[in-house]
């Protein structure tokens, strides 16, 4: 029973040391536990917090750049010639737009909106003709750069490719198209699929935490929460921080409307260089119970080491059973951990007013503040490692100069771009690499400016070791002490020499044509402003001669591109030679050119130039093995005769070159009023036939073709007519012309052909038992490379078969495509589409071009047909045709039958079907019903 006494702490001492020793052990190590957790907490939450902010900035420094790049991309792009021209065409835009969105596949759309906000061309030909004028960026664009908020997409979901048929997001960027007069032609926009934007915010990149971004109205625009959810109700503390926090970013814990508290770290944009930015903020945010799993682990196994400890050391003091050596043998335990190096160990104090306790408490105190002190210095040290790392490595070059102006350190850059050594400057002054461009004047502003900011930035003109003279951009900074005494200069170099020089090259292109080293039409212009000026100051004349060659695109086409360059190149120097030194010759785009021609006194003067230049390149030019001869149209316009300002003098010198076009080619005009008027008459048809296609002013008519036998209708001609407000029906001889030169055929040609085909869809859908319907082709549709692409398309579109729509080609058109006309109609033919030859008789045809087209059918031009019965020739014409048509297994169709007579004729030539006013003229839709018999 002896052991039972020694054990009870009133009867034993080492029971009581024992005991003792073991309660305390386990208390600290609860207090320990305790306070290692929170502060374990309070670390991490500081920690990962200014890591999660520094995540989400980023995240937004990514974004803003993203954004500043497509931004400028669009800017760029809006100031290239070929965009910002109105007269280029409309194709040759869409290819650079185009390629814009290949180089960077996250556009979604590119495209532009004319003033009137409708859009003019866009990429994949999405939005082609569509009213933009509602969208901000068609509307805010026109006044300077746009950068638009997300925004869902209604209308190009259902125009892009789409297989989920989900509404997607886009981000907008625009900027102004203004033509090189200065006057605005539209808004170039950027549409910018939202996917690129949620990349920066990929969770991938931080495994366990999710990163979210919000609007400038604190709507979740992605991240793991509900699309269009509103912070403020998921997070109200979240979103009071990011708004009264300005551009800063931060961190916070809080608990979530889903019942979890995260521990979140915050940011907002604040933009990139010229890029303002959208107010957007990002979040990143980790659930507390696996953001501080580290603190939780560590009380446990500090509790752990508590329970271990308390029997040990119970243990101990049963054994030893000694008061006094039983704290120091711990002292003497936790002093040796710490002189191996241990800082993570935390000594343990000893309550007592004795000298064991005052020794552990000074031990402990010695332990905290060594610790405390070893850490500061490595985190010195690592800093001032990163210090001498960004020092030595930096590209620019720095110099650092003591208060007397003595250089006492140098980087690796400083010697790579000065060429002085590290030996060879320290203690030197700076004025060493003076170039003696800059005089005391400047230097004098340079250090006032110095010391009363502490800062200078600017261009200074230095010298290299080797005596070479270059420019740099230097930043100097002054620092200070305490006491506001300067102690050292700070300056950082940057060489500009590759800079300056492109600056140079970027101004020369900007004033010079590349390939005939002739001024462009900017320099042009700037020169005729000069020289109109000195005109009307000394009262005396100023010619400019509008140059253009003759056919010079078939030696492109025939020859290749590097030829017509070289020729160019030849062109321009003769051109230049036939001119004074005062006189300007400049190219103005292509095969024109524009002369300047001042201090005239008479029009002699210019007769005498534009002789010498017609002349002059009437001589032949020897390009490689070429020997080649071009003509050249030149139009000549007057100062002040002809107009008083640039823009006028200009065009109407373009008027008159037309005219000499017109009146032969190689040869000049000058420029008359009434050219002007002329002009101005196509325009005004030009224009109004835009707004006749916008306002569905055409119409359709149709023509019956009509069995010669039985006299059943067996086809329908399609025929385009237009009714204007105040003119009526305008001819088509008329506007179909202009429509060909202005380009619009093509889009008045898919019209017709939709029209045509839903019209077809429609009578069979009322029970019509409908028939081929020819639609005519022109040589400009022809031209475009995609047109059977587009034909198979818009008929697919409707649901018409093939063999209901017949395509008529004109005799000329096929003298004029050449080869091209055969592929494109075999290729309509192997479509399932017929094919006929119009206006046969009036083209001159090759019959052995003719045996090779897969044309089913022959029409006679009514040229022939009219006089059929009273003109001889015409008879013999008709019948030829016929039989030739026959024997080629062809069907012959006979335009402009008005009599009966006429009809005879052809019955007796065996040609199966005609087409005119005996039967019926060209009626509506709804009349030419009468002419389908129902199922």
């Amino acid at each position: 029973m002896n052991w039972l006494k020694q054990l009870n702490p009133g009867n034993s001492l080492r029971a009581q040391i024992s005991f003792a020793s073991g309660a305390l052990a386990l208390v600290l190590s609860l207090v320990l536990s305790f306070l290692a957790a929170e502060n374990s907490k309070q670390q991490i939450e500081k920690r990962e917090g200014e890591a999660f902010a520094s995540r989400a900035r980023n995240a937004l420094d990514v974004m803003d750049r993203g954004m500043f790049e497509r931004s400028r991309e669009i800017r760029n792009a809006a100031t290239l010639d070929d965009i910002r021209n109105p007269h280029v065409p409309i194709e040759r835009k869409r290819n650079i737009l185009e390629r814009l969105q290949h180089n960077f596949n996250a556009y979604a759309w590119i495209g532009i909106c004319n003033t009137q906000g409708k859009g003019i061309v866009g990429t994949g030909k999405y939005l082609e003709g569509k009213d933009l004028s509602k969208r901000p960026w068609c509307t805010k664009g026109r006044e300077g750069d746009y950068f638009g908020d997300v925004h869902d997409a209604l209308l190009l979901a259902k125009l892009l490719p789409n297989p989920s048929g989900q509404t997607f997001y886009l981000v907008d960027v625009a900027a102004p198209v203004i033509d090189a007069e200065g006057v605005l032609q539209g808004v170039l926009c950027g549409h910018i699929y939202w996917n690129w934007a949620e990349e920066a915010l990929d969770s991938t990149r931080t495994p366990g935490k999710d990163i979210l971004l919000v609007s400038r109205d604190g709507l979740v625009l992605s991240g793991p929460e509900q699309p269009r959810s509103e912070l403020s109700s998921l997070a109200p503390l979240t979103m009071q921080a990011i708004r009264q926090g300005g551009n800063d970013s931060g961190y916070l814990l809080e608990k979530w409307s889903n019942g979890k508290t995260y521990l979140v770290g915050y940011a907002k944009s604040s933009g990139y260089r010229d890029y303002p930015g959208l107010g957007w903020a990002s979040l990143v945010r980790q659930d507390v119970s696996q953001a501080f799993a580290p603190a939780h682990q560590l009380r446990q196994r500090i509790l752990m080491m508590g329970v271990a400890l308390g029997l040990l050391f119970a243990w101990l003091g049963w054994l030893l059973a000694e008061h006094i050596a039983r704290p120091i043998v711990r002292i003497s335990r936790a002093a040796n951990k710490v002189a191996t190096g241990d800082l993570a160990y935390d000594v343990p104090e000893q309550q007592g007013g004795d000298e064991v306790a005052q020794l552990s408490r000074a031990i402990h105190a010695m332990v905290s503040n060594l610790t405390r002190e070893i850490r500061q210095r490595r985190k010195a040290e690592e800093s001032m490692r990163l210090s001498a790392a960004v020092f030595a490595n930096n590209t620019e070059a720095i110099m650092i100069t003591d208060a007397d102006h003595n250089i006492v350190m140098i980087n690796r850059a400083f010697t790579e771009i000065n060429g002085y050594t590290e030996a060879e400057v320290l203690g030197k002054n700076p004025r060493l690499l003076a170039s003696g461009k800059q005089g005391k004047e400047f230097y004098r502003d340079f250090y006032a400016a110095l010391h009363n900011k502490d800062a200078w930035r600017g261009e200074i003109w230095n010298k290299r070791k080797n005596g070479e003279i270059f420019p740099e951009w230097v930043t100097v900074s002054v620092i200070r002490d305490q006491q506001a005494a300067i102690t050292h200069y700070i300056a950082i170099y940057m060489d500009i020499t590759e800079r300056k020089k492109e600056e140079e090259r970027i101004q020369y292109l900007a004033n010079y044509d590349v390939l005939t080293g002739l001024p462009n039409r900017y320099l042009l212009n700037d020169r005729l402003e000069q020289g109109l000026s000195l005109a009307q100051r000394h009262q005396t004349k100023v010619a400019v001669m509008f140059i253009d060659l003759d056919h010079f695109k078939n030696i492109n086409d025939s020859l290749g591109h590097d030829v017509g360059d070289a020729l160019l190149k030849m062109v321009s120097q003769r051109l230049k030679g036939c001119l004074r030194r005062s006189d300007t010759i400049a190219r103005q785009g292509g095969d024109e050119f524009v002369a300047l021609l001042g201090d005239l006194n008479s029009e002699d003067e210019v007769t005498f130039v534009c002789e010498k230049m017609l002349h002059s390149l009437r001589e032949e030019f020897e390009v490689a093995e070429y020997h080649l001869s071009v003509g050249t149209s030149i139009g000549v316009s007057i100062y002040p005769d002809d107009g008083e300002t640039s823009v006028q003098l200009l065009r109407n010198a373009d008027l008159a070159m037309y005219r000499a076009k017109d009146a032969g080619r190689n040869r000049f005009e000058y420029y008359k009023p009434e050219m002007n008027t002329k002009a101005l008459q196509r325009l005004h048809l030009e224009n109004a036939l835009r707004s006749a296609i916008a306002e569905n002013q055409l119409m359709v008519y149709c023509q019956p073709k009509v069995n010669v036998n039985s006299g059943a209708v067996v086809g329908l001609e399609a025929l385009l007519r237009w009714k204007h407000p105040q003119l009526g029906f305008v001819s088509p001889a008329e506007f179909i012309p202009v429509a060909e030169e202005s380009g619009l055929i093509n889009e008045i040609g898919d019209w017709v052909l939709r029209q045509t085909a839903l019209q077809q869809r429609l009578w069979q859908s009322h029970g019509y038992a409908i028939v081929p319907i020819a639609v005519n082709l022109s040589a400009r549709q022809c031209g475009q490379k995609d047109l059977v692409e587009k034909i198979q398309t818009i008929v697919r579109d409707t649901g018409l078969p093939p063999q209901f729509i017949e395509f008529e080609l004109t005799e000329s058109m096929l003298m004029d495509m050449g080869v091209n006309c055969l592929e494109l109609m075999n290729k309509l033919s192997s479509a399932g589409f017929s094919l006929a030859l119009d206006d046969f008789g009036t083209g001159y045809s090759s019959l052995s071009r003719l045996k090779l087209l897969p044309v089913k059918t022959l029409k006679i031009d009514q040229s022939f047909v009219r006089d059929i019965a009273t003109d001889e020739n015409d008879e013999i014409i008709v019948n030829a045709t016929a039989v030739l048509a026959h024997a080629m297994e062809m069907k012959v169709v006979a335009e402009g039958v008005e009599t009966q007579q006429q009809l005879e004729f052809i019955r007796d030539l065996q040609c199966e079907e005609y087409q005119g006013y005996l039967f019926s003229r060209p009626v509506p839709p709804d009349e030419a019903e009468q002419f389908l018999r129902q199922d």
